[in-house]
Parts: C-alpha cells; sequence; structure tokens
C-alpha cells in the first residue's frame, strides 16, 4: 500500500515538473517571439527613414559658359567717382579730410558720436534698484534680489533693463520678503523673441 502511494506522489511530482519545462519553454519561445517582433520593427522604422534613391531628386547641371577677355583698348577707363565728405569727418583745408578710427579720438575732436535715441538713454542713465534672481515665465513671475529692506512696496511698477534697452514690465506682487520679492510679468510688453536671464536690472519706470 505504501509503494502505491509513493509511486502515485512520485508519478504526480514528474507530471508538475514536466508541466514546469512545458510552461517555461512556452514563456521562452514567446520572449524570442517578442524580441523578434521588435528587431522586425526596428529594421522598418529604419529602412523608412532612409531616404530612397528614387526620391532623390537630380539637380540639373548647367554648363559653365565660356567668357572671352575683352580685347585691349576696348573698355574705356572710368572717371574715379566724386568723394563726398563723410558725416561727422572734420575737413581739411584745401578739400582733404581727416576720418577718426575710434570713437574715443573722435569725441576728442568734438565730433558727436552719441546715437542713441532720447528714450535709450534715458533707460542707460536710469539707477538700478536690484537685479533678477529666478525668472519663471511660464508662471508669469519674476524673483527679485530686493525687498522691504529696500523700500519695496506691493502694485510698485519697474522696468527690467538689459544695455539700453527695456525688456520688460513688472508689478511687485505681496510676496515680500527683507530681501527678496516676487513680481508679475506683465507677458505683452516682452518683445518677440527675448528671454529675461537673471543678472537683468531692475529700473524705475521710464516715460515714454
Amino acid at each position: 500500500m505504501r509503494l502505491t502511494h509513493f509511486a502515485l506522489a512520485l508519478t504526480i511530482l514528474l507530471l508538475c515538473i514536466t508541466g514546469y519545462l512545458a510552461w517555461e519553454g512556452q514563456e521562452a519561445a514567446r520572449g524570442a517571439r517578442e524580441e523578434l517582433a521588435f528587431v522586425k520593427k526596428q529594421q522598418t522604422a529604419q529602412a523608412n527613414a532612409a531616404p530612397s534613391t528614387n526620391q532623390q531628386v537630380q539637380l540639373p547641371t548647367v554648363p559653365a559658359a565660356s567668357i572671352s577677355p575683352p580685347a585691349p583698348g576696348s573698355i574705356a577707363p572710368q572717371a574715379p567717382a566724386a568723394e563726398l565728405p563723410t558725416a561727422g569727418a572734420s575737413t581739411l583745408p584745401g578739400g582733404g579730410m581727416t576720418i577718426p578710427k575710434t570713437i574715443v579720438e573722435a569725441e576728442a575732436k568734438g565730433i558727436n558720436t552719441n546715437t542713441l535715441t532720447p528714450i535709450q538713454k534715458q533707460v542707460q542713465d536710469a539707477k538700478p534698484v536690484g537685479k533678477i534672481k529666478a525668472v519663471v515665465k511660464e508662471q508669469g513671475f519674476v524673483v527679485l534680489d530686493v525687498g522691504s529692506n529696500q523700500g519695496l512696496k506691493k502694485g510698485q511698477p519697474f522696468d527690467i533693463r538689459r544695455g539700453n534697452a527695456v525688456l520688460a514690465k513688472v508689478i511687485v506682487t505681496d510676496t515680500i520678503e527683507p530681501n527678496e520679492a516676487v513680481a508679475d510679468l506683465d507677458l505683452a510688453s516682452i518683445p518677440a523673441g527675448v528671454t529675461l536671464e537673471p543678472g537683468d536690472e531692475i529700473i524705475p519706470p521710464v516715460g515714454r
């Protein structure tokens, strides 16, 4: 009786082992099929991405024109163009001219080299209040490196300056700390293609 039970248990064990091995083989085969399908998809994508030789358009070639040099004496000499006085250059006696090579030399000779507009000069001469510490354009605000210790108050407007140009306008929010503040951006005031950066200066609004 014990021998029969042992044989039955051994048979069940062998069936379990056989079933596990069959399941593992099926999983391995399925993994191999999936890997093969993935490789085929990659090959198809690469083939589609590569330009086809049939789609390449052959550009027409233009034969080089043969140009013969003109015969000696056939071209009349051209009269030299009249030299016109250059703006900002001082004229010497006898019609000669001397042109300053640098701005410093020009200003030393009393020639005005200032090409800034009045607004640009006003922007350039404005005393900075602080600088941008961080820009969060997606949320529409900037962080300033000045705060209540520098006299900032809620609703106070400022311009953002770089060089002699105003890049944007901001208004201080109610988030004001002793040495830091948040200001809302006037997105409509930012010119197309302009990106604000940390370090851009904050100045009082410039009249226009």
